[in-house]
């Protein structure tokens, strides 16, 4: 959702909308004028969607490795790279509507594929396939039938998701990736202010605050987008988000609220260590213009921890999620494939 992100240790909501793009196809029908004004949700007592969920994880580390030639020692780049996979069907059913039209949903995750992993060829080695197992083995303890309760406000905020929603990821903290993948994987968008003007883009400045980082730079650029030719008027929301800073040496000795005083007044920051972290997502979601409601979706978010020298230590964990509209039968076979 939007990157109203503030982690210090508070999260807003780090980011359901989210990923890469969705195929181009031919554009829809111009956008009647009653539609140039913000998009909002309608929820209706007890409608019930079913989505196609697939998740992929993605882990890569280069590192450095010795060689010894004679008497000559050669530092050279060892790359490590594995992928999992994992499918299943969601389930929303609206539970309940609040007078301001917030509602209540239920959500029933089932049908779960077994996990896959595996390695690309330039990384066809022993620790590459231990890399695939271990994601592989995170997925499979999380994917088991599940019932998750949440608030969605009709601007699509999401607030109350249990911290199961996701898989618990193998990330340094703060974990901002699982953090972002719990509402990345919900079938849901928030909904800007801005009309629904195909085209119309803007940036939003974050002011985000993370607990083990300092010089935290972050913002998000939104832009609406002609959707897809399709059975139903729809409009695609595209929206990039980025955080990156220093990392800290001991965050331990250097509460958030400390650090934000030196750094706003310029006195000698805290300890850094030689490496430098990021966080960046980008998602397309295609949504109905008659009621708000999700049709399909493609997001993606990565993590990037840098060395001092990035030729010889760079790792990276990402992942991957698409959503799509279960119709008919496909609900039963999707998570078979």
């Amino acid at each position: 959702m939007r990157a109203a992100i503030l982690i210090a240790i508070t999260v807003g909501s780090i980011g359901a909308r989210h990923a890469v793009p969705l195929q181009q196809t031919q554009a829809a029908p111009a956008l009647p004028a009653s539609q140039a004004k913000p998009l909002r949700r309608t929820f209706h007592m007890g409608e019930e969607t079913r989505y196609r969920v697939q998740l992929v994880v993605r882990s890569r580390r280069d590192e450095p490795a010795t060689a010894k030639t004679g008497a000559d020692t050669n530092v050279n780049t060892v790359k490590h790279a594995a992928e999992a996979r994992l499918a299943w069907i969601a389930s929303e059913r609206v539970v309940s509507i609040g007078p301001d039209g917030a509602a209540r949903i239920r959500e029933q995750l089932e049908h779960f594929s077994p996990p896959t992993h595996s390695q690309p060829d330039d990384a066809d080695d022993a620790e590459s396939a231990k890399l695939g197992a271990a994601l592989a083995r995170i997925l499979s303890d999380w994917a088991h039938d599940r019932t998750l309760e949440f608030r969605v406000g009709a601007g699509g905020p999401v607030s109350g998701v249990a911290a199961e929603g996701a898989p618990k990821l193998d990330e340094t903290a703060p974990p901002l990736l699982t953090l972002w993948l719990n509402h990345a994987l919900r079938p849901l968008a928030t909904l800007p202010e801005q009309p629904v003007r195909p085209g119309d883009s803007w940036q939003e400045p974050r002011r985000i605050h993370v607990a083990e980082w300092m010089g935290v730079q972050a913002g998000e650029t939104d832009e609406w987008l002609e959707a897809p030719a399709g059975d139903r008027a729809a409009v695609r929301l595209h929206v990039m988000q980025e955080i990156s800073g220093r990392v800290l040496d001991n965050p331990s000795r250097f509460p958030a609220r400390s650090r934000e005083k030196e750094e706003n007044e310029r006195d000698t920051p805290p300890p850094t260590s030689s490496k430098r972290e990021s966080f960046s997502a980008e998602s397309f979601s295609t949504l109905a213009l008659d009621d708000g409601r999700l049709l399909a979706a493609t997001r993606a978010a990565r993590t990037d921890i840098v060395g001092p020298d990035p030729r010889r230590f760079r790792a990276s964990l990402s992942v991957q999620v698409e959503i799509g509209l279960c119709l008919g039968s496909e609900c039963e076979a999707a998570g078979n494939r």
